[in-house]
């Protein structure tokens, strides 16, 4: 038991740290597809900032980032609208954090064409 119990123990973590960084993608990756949407009928920057900033409610904000582009200005009948989601997700397994860099950066993309 004395042996085999931190392995156990480390392999849990392990799949804790996996759920939570998965569970932090699915919630950027909805985050980018629904502010791409209400950009892509007409939004104002600031209404899918606050889009944005409302899926992602459960993360912490600090950590989060993200852009539309073109700017609003520039946008036009036609052409496509991309908003990326970028969030920088803490480990919180110590010995996991020490193989893999810490904190983790995810990543997700939406582009939709403006109607």
């Amino acid at each position: 038991m004395a042996l085999i119990l931190p392995v156990i123990l480390l392999i849990i973590m392990a799949i804790v740290d996996f759920g939570l960084l998965f569970n932090s993608y699915m919630v950027i990756n909805n985050a980018a597809r629904e502010g791409a949407r209400n950009a892509a009928i007409g939004s104002t920057d600031v209404k899918v900032s606050g889009i944005v900033e409302e899926v992602t409610g459960m993360l912490d904000q600090s950590r989060l980032t993200f852009t539309v582009t073109p700017s609003e200005a520039l946008r036009k009948k036609g052409d496509e609208i991309t908003v990326t989601v970028t969030y920088q997700n803490q480990l919180i397994t110590p010995i996991i954090s020490a193989i893999v860099s810490n904190p983790v950066q995810i990543t997700a993309k939406a582009v939709m064409r403006m109607e």
